[in-house]
């Protein structure tokens, strides 16, 4: 008897290849936070690791989230209403360009999150804020987004709550931070700020105002309301955030990047 020729075998292994290609594609269209790299927390990973490791096999600076492995309710114009998810409470916060309310998830555990509220008439800064989101989650150090609605005047963005406050309460409250506590807080920051390079981002607006702390004294950056991203080769004037941190040279003009 002869043997089956070694092509027709090979032939549908690639047969084989091809399905699984294709069932791992429509898998990663599947908004179930146990695919497209979820971890066991269900937070979507759409980015490098926070090792900020340039291997081979990771993806580098300005790299794009693959569109199919967003989590399904963190996409804007989806039809779902606030409402029938969360429950609105009082003001926490305030910003340059919205105002942010506790709320509580309308299920059996009634967990509570942060709603940031952004007007339409701001232009494209909800857009860029929630896409910068997205292309970041996954690092420990970012605040997580949730979920996105919107209705007739706002998008409604809803993160993780960190109990801690700000870094700028701390301060308040301490009077000044030990040396000890200083060290850590700018390692933690740095961190941060370092895998946003890495990923082509640039906050532009690093403050202790938007330093926010976890219940265990954990930093996580947020506001990225004026973050942009820059890819390789490309250069721009970046106009910063709040005047009253920048340096007398960026106030005068003399420096530009």
């Amino acid at each position: 008897m002869e043997p089956v020729p070694r092509k027709r075998k090979d032939a549908c292994l690639a047969g084989r290849s091809l399905q699984d290609a294709a069932s791992r594609k429509r898998a990663c269209r599947d908004s179930s936070p146990n695919r497209c790299g979820a971890d066991e927390s269900g937070v979507m990973r759409t980015a490098p690791p926070a090792s900020g490791g340039s291997s081979a096999g990771s993806a580098g600076r300005g790299v794009k989230r693959k569109v199919g492995c967003i989590d399904a309710a963190t996409r804007m114009g989806r039809r779902k209403r606030l409402e029938s998810e969360y429950d609105l409470g009082e003001e926490i916060g305030q910003g340059k360009f919205g105002s942010v309310r506790l709320c509580r998830a309308k299920n059996r555990k009634g967990e509570e999150f942060a709603c940031k509220a952004l007007p339409k008439n701001g232009g494209e800064t909800a857009h860029r804020e929630v896409e910068i989101m997205q292309h970041l989650s996954g690092h420990p150090g970012i605040v997580t987004l949730r979920a996105v609605f919107e209705d007739s005047d706002r998008f409604y963005l809803v993160m993780e709550l960190c109990r801690g406050g700000r870094l700028l309460d701390e301060v308040a409250r301490e009077g000044r931070l030990s040396e000890r506590r200083a060290a850590h807080v700018i390692r933690e920051l740095m961190d941060v700020v370092k895998y946003c390079h890495e990923m082509g981002v640039v906050h532009r607006d690093i403050k202790p105002e938007n330093v926010l702390l976890s219940k265990d004294g954990r930093l996580k950056l947020a506001d990225f309301g004026l973050a942009v991203r820059i890819t390789d080769g490309l250069s721009r004037e970046l106009k910063p955030g709040a005047i009253s941190y920048l340096e007398s040279s960026f106030c005068l003009g003399s420096i530009q990047s």
